[in-house]
Order: structure tokens, then sequence, then C-alpha cells
């Protein structure tokens, strides 16, 4: 066991818990243990580190704008969808840097007594009796194939008339929402009519792949398409691909 240490009273000198008199100044000392400096050993962990509160504004901001896209995405699918855009994209709102002129734009279709080779659209679902609906906000199109004549036919219980537009005509036409005012340049149509029993030939196909067939409906009807093509590949190249700057 190790000895006890205790301390003067008078001067404060260590002293041996044993011995009654102080080696230092003489003073009597008491050699009671009760006074014995007993040494404690604690134990402090590491202080805990303060966090922080999280902030959760920024991300609170995040979700509030994705919730507003969301809501603003679904109006504009709700809106196009009946037909009606929310807001007017404008007039002329895509620009052609170089629009068909006259002269590539002919000739121009004609009624044939001749008939396709292939027929390439006279359904449009399982049953071809069916017919095609058509709305007067809304229209079909197809590609005109290209090294082919293309022979359009078809009947209707309202007036259609069909369009033949170069792909950048297609786009200010869709981008106008169907407003034939917005396309630019010099295009060919059939026009509006609901009974096309002969076949009516468009031939600019022959050597350029530029071109669509948009049919447009001036109401909500039926139209039983009657659409085929003959092969008839151009030497050279036909309509607005042979015009300068195409």
């Amino acid at each position: 066991m190790a000895t006890g240490i205790s301390y003067c009273p008078n001067c404060g000198a260590p002293v041996q818990s044993h011995i009654s008199f102080c080696a230092n100044c003489g003073t009597k000392t008491s050699s009671s243990s009760s006074q014995t400096t007993q040494t404690q050993q604690s134990y402090y962990g590491p202080t805990p580190i303060s966090q922080p509160p999280v902030s959760t504004g920024a991300y609170k901001a995040v979700v509030a704008a994705l919730l507003i896209i969301i809501v603003l995405l679904g109006i504009f699918y709700y809106e196009s969808s009946a037909g009606r855009l929310p807001f007017s994209l404008g007039t002329n709102h895509y620009q052609l840097a170089n629009p068909p002129d006259f002269q590539h734009s002919q000739p121009a279709p004609a009624i044939t007594s001749q008939s396709p080779f292939y027929i390439i659209w006279n359904a449009c679902g399982s049953s071809q009796s069916a017919g095609c609906s058509m709305t007067a906000n809304g229209w079909r199109e197809g590609s005109v194939p290209d090294t082919f004549d293309y022979y359009v036919s078809f009947t209707s219980n309202v007036n259609v008339t069909v369009y033949f537009f170069t792909m950048g005509q297609f786009v200010q036409f869709s981008v106008c929402n169907g407003d034939v005012s917005c396309v630019s340049g010099y295009y060919n149509s059939i026009p509006a009519t609901t009974n096309s029993p002969q076949f009516t030939l468009f031939t600019l196909g022959e050597g350029c792949a530029d071109y669509l067939a948009v049919y447009v409906a001036s109401g909500t009807g039926v139209m039983h398409p009657n659409v085929g093509v003959t092969r008839n590949a151009a030497p050279s190249a036909t309509g607005y691909c042979a015009q300068a700057g195409s």
C-alpha cells in the first residue's frame, strides 16, 4: 500500500503521514490520514460537436418549382389534346431561309385516268369500311415517297383539302396549329371537295424526298382514303430539291 502524504498547516510543505513534525518549519502536524490527498481520475469524453441545423429552404423551393412545371405541362397537354393551344405562337413564327418558288412548284397536281401500282393508304384502323375520322382543328399527313408518283383519291362526308408541303413548310403549318397563312413560298394543293373518285397525280416526288401530303378537313367527319404510288424515278432532282440553295 502506498504511503499517504499530508501537508504542513503552517508552511504547506509536504509531510509523510507518519511524521508528527514538519521538517521545514517544525510545526506539529496531525497524523490523521483524513488529510491524505487522494488522486481521483475522471473520464471526460470528447465534447460533442454541435451540428448546425439543416436548412430545407432550398429544397422546398426546388420542389415547388417542379410542381409548378408539372402543373403547366398538364395544362398544356390538356389544351393540346383538345385542339387548342393555351397561347399563340404567332404568324410566321418559323421562318424559311429559302422558301419554294413558283418555278420549282410545277407541274401542279392533275387528274389522271391512270391507276397506281401500289395502294399505300386506304384505312386508319383494322376496318377499311370505318374510314378515317377527321376534325376541323386537326389533320392527317403522310410522306410522299421519293422516286414515286403519288396518286390521291378519297370520298368524305366533309370537305377535305390536300396540301403538298415541303418539310420546312409543314413545320410552319404545324407550329401555327394548322394555319395555312403561316406557310411561306409556293405549294400545291387539291381544292376542298367531298368526292374525289378519280386519281389526282402529284409528280414532284419523282426526284425529291422533301414532300408531305397533308389532309385537312373543314369540320368533323369521316374520310375514306384511296392513296397509292407508282415507281417513276427521275434522272435528276425535281421540285424543291432542284431549287438552288434548297
